[in-house]
């Protein structure tokens, strides 16, 4: 009986240290999010009217109105 105790606290240790040891698998669609988040945001389309206290993001002058359009395509 202490050789069959013995034996699973032996298991029970190997399997958690060679469970703890494997790398973390990263799931494709978190890298996805990542990638789009610290992605450049100049590939969108801006427009620039009037004169104002906003800052244009395209050429870095004071204007009224900023407006940037929206796409799901690359």
């Amino acid at each position: 009986m202490k050789k069959l105790l013995f034996f699973s606290i032996l298991m029970m240790a190997v399997l958690s240290v060679n469970y703890s040891l494997k790398e973390p698998r990263v799931n494709t669609l978190l890298l996805d999010n990542i990638e789009a988040l610290a992605a450049d945001e100049q590939d969108v389309p801006t427009n620039c009217w009037g004169s104002g206290s906003v800052d244009c993001p395209v050429t870095k002058v004071k204007v009224e109105y900023v407006a940037t359009g929206y796409s799901l395509e690359k």
